[in-house]
């Protein structure tokens, strides 16, 4: 080996045993070694209820020194170096020889064992550290503070509160049992003296204190009533909530379902129905046929179902129904009632009837007609009066030259536009070559010569000078 790497080698050997056994060689201009210091700042701790908290602090230097815990609020000496000396079993130290970190640790740490903790080095003057112990706690609901039960009238304001404490202090949210939507009155526009003064007993400067929750409602209604639920919450499992009832008086009311009933007779189970609406409910709830009360026996059944918390229905069932068990029936709840008509009917039936008419025309067996008398009488179909309809009227058109033995009966696809006419033949005796058209325009001729008299007559009258003109 040459005499470089030799001295290299031995150089580095040296240096690395000045490095560690520096801190054992460090003294102080006085000759003595330094005395033991923190190294960096003790850290607050957070935790939750029932877990374990550590509490931790690195000193420097310690030698012969010692590292104690100290309770600040209760001044209380948790241990010095590695002994415990308070009596709380759920206390211990922590530190592994020759590391500079001590730990204090608390098992299954409770809100009692939040505060300031002291680590403490014993030299003159004596040096120390401060952290914080904060233990969460999960929210509470104060029972006493918190009524179950509140009970108005209605159309009546009404506060309700709950009181929760907890680490952090809780949030309060409010919920109906039942799920229904409410809105959140800030109980600023009551006028009611007591909760005003309330709010003014619970804080002077007006503003609710952590954990205190309040729900007003102006004006409570029966819709009002129900089951409120105080909700607590910070962050901190579990929540928690308690249950409110809000209970909302008013008198009696009942009502028919259907006022009017009718059902034929020979039905099973036709049914009386009566909604009654009362806080608190009453239990006088009964069925009356004029005088008479009915009970749930032979034919009549009586049966009660609740339709919310203020609610019900009184049905009142009749089984086979009969004639006589038409009348008046009477539903009560307390001091009010309510009345039901039932009647009996026939049921109504439809019958169809179809009416066939049916006629045989006769025709002659020889391909040639025979020429019909000149002084024969008009043909004519008569058809009884129970069969005749409209359409078999409109349907019938009688010609001049039918032959005697032969009706044109004319569909509705082959009949002519215009309804039934009846020829006059009489008419026709000396011109009996004459079409029905030129008949038709003689007849016409006939009407309009006594309306062409009647009218030059109403002239002559009414202009006198300018017939007369025309008379000369």
């Amino acid at each position: 080996m040459s005499p470089l790497i030799r001295f290299c080698w031995c150089w580095t050997i040296l240096v690395t045993s000045l490095v560690r056994l520096s801190p054992a060689l460090t003294v102080t201009k006085n000759g003595e070694e330094p005395e033991p210091d923190f190294i960096g700042q003790i850290g607050n701790v957070t935790i939750a209820q029932g877990r374990d908290a550590i509490l931790s602090c690195s000193v420097a230097h310690l030698n012969d020194y010692t590292v104690g815990w100290v309770k600040v609020d209760t001044k209380a000496i948790q241990a010095t170096g590695r002994r415990v000396v308070t009596l709380n079993t759920r206390v211990s130290v922590e530190n592994i020889p020759g590391s500079p970190v001590w730990k204090l640790i608390i098992k299954s740490a409770q809100p009692d064992d939040a505060g300031y903790y002291m680590a403490q080095i014993n030299t003159d003057p004596m040096k120390s550290q401060m952290a914080y112990l904060s233990v969460m706690e999960p929210p509470n609901i104060d029972d006493e503070a918190t009524p179950s039960v509140r009970q108005i009238k209605e159309n009546e304001a009404v506060d309700l509160h709950c009181q929760a404490s907890g680490q952090p202090n809780p949030n309060i949210t409010w919920k109906r049992e039942d799920g229904t939507n409410i809105s959140h009155d800030s109980c600023r526009h009551l006028n009611d003296n007591n909760i005003q003064q309330q709010q003014k007993d619970l804080t002077l400067t007006g503003s609710l204190p952590k954990g205190y929750g309040r729900f007003c409602i102006a004006s409570a209604g029966r819709s009002s009533m129900g089951t409120y639920l105080c909700v607590a919450s910070n962050g901190v499992p579990p929540a928690v909530s308690k249950r409110i009832q809000l209970i909302v008086l008013f008198p009696t009311t009942i009502r028919a379902e259907k006022p009017l009933v009718g059902a034929p007779a020979g039905v099973n189970g036709i049914g009386l129905e009566c909604i009654v609406e009362a806080s608190p409910m009453t239990h006088h709830l009964f069925w009356y046929r004029g005088n008479y009360s009915l009970g749930s026996a032979e034919r009549y059944s009586l049966t009660i179902q609740k339709i919310n918390i203020y609610t019900i229905k009184m049905t009142l069932a009749i089984l086979n129904l009969r004639e006589e068990d038409a009348g008046l029936y009477r539903c009560q709840a307390g001091k009010s009632e309510a009345t039901i008509r039932l009647y009996i009917h026939t049921p109504l039936t439809t019958t169809t009837q179809s009416t066939t008419v049916k006629r045989t025309i006769a025709t002659e067996t020889s391909t040639s007609r025979r020429p019909r008398p000149s002084n024969s009488s008009p043909t004519r179909l008569f058809l009884p009066t129970s069969m005749m309809t409209t359409e078999t009227y409109r349907s019938v058109t009688l010609y001049q030259h039918t032959p005697s033995d032969e009706v044109d009966v004319l569909t509705s696809s082959n009949r002519p536009v215009q309804d039934v006419i009846y020829k006059n033949l009489s008419f026709h005796k000396s011109q009996s070559s004459s079409s029905p058209k030129l008949a038709r325009f003689d007849l016409v001729q006939l009407l309009l010569i006594p309306l062409i008299v009647i009218s030059f007559t109403i002239m002559g009258n009414c202009f006198p000078s300018q017939f007369s003109i025309l008379a000369h």
